[in-house]
């Protein structure tokens, strides 16, 4: 399924404008992926690739996605998936990084279902969003802003617990979360990168009501 404009988003990474987030987010991944971790990247992940090369990376690329041969001497890292139904073992990934697919997906909820399943219990999630409002124009088929995004992460027990605005000439963090601060970034930013953690709901209690009720 085709949900992408894939000629849009290689006409923007061949730009200045481009070249120049990918530097800017490509420093922040290097100084977040070990590369002792195995960790994977979902979503338009292409121009970051050689910049991020690790044994333990891999590419999963969503169908109707550009198929990228990578890397070169060791292309079994690269796997054509369906954002459904991800082809990985349950906790089998210390960092997953999604890069410019939620922006465009239909199913964005059930992916997150998958990406809870395919993270360690201490994983981390690492999100990369285009901004609608700004780049709308080029890239045409932007469905979800940035906002609707950290609600359907919300929704799935993703908190970010460190948002950055990314723009030609600036790269700094959101120090208090709000959904004003984000329209904000949304009307001025280029890119928004989402550093979520994932809250584990405590079990709920198991009460006894035989034994409490044997209790003289």
């Amino acid at each position: 399924m085709k949900y992408s404009n894939i000629t849009s988003l290689e006409d923007f990474y061949s730009s200045q404008l481009g070249n120049c987030l990918v530097e800017k987010v490509s420093q922040y991944l290097l100084d977040r992926i070990s590369p002792s971790e195995t960790s994977l990247i979902l979503g338009y992940g292409a121009p970051y690739l050689n910049k991020l090369e690790s044994e333990n990376l891999f590419y999963a690329i969503p169908v109707g996605y550009k198929i990228t041969r990578w890397p070169q001497i060791r292309p079994f890292q690269t796997v054509v998936v369906e954002e459904e139904n991800l082809p990985f073992l349950s906790f089998s990934f210390d960092k997953i990084v999604v890069i410019n697919f939620f922006e465009f997906s239909k199913h964005s909820r059930q992916t997150l279902n998958e990406i809870s399943r395919c993270l360690k219990t201490n994983g981390d999630l690492i999100v990369v969003v285009l901004n609608k409002s700004v780049l709308f124009r080029k890239i045409k088929h932007i469905r979800n802003s940035i906002t609707e995004i950290v609600s359907c992460l919300n929704s799935k027990n993703f908190v970010p617990k460190h948002v950055f605005e990314v723009g030609e000439k600036s790269f700094h963090e959101i120090e208090v979360l709000s959904p004003l601060l984000l329209k904000t970034a949304q009307m001025f930013y280029n890119m928004v990168i989402l550093d979520v953690t994932r809250e584990i709901p405590a079990p709920e209690p198991i009460y006894d009501l035989q034994g409490a009720l044997s209790v003289s």
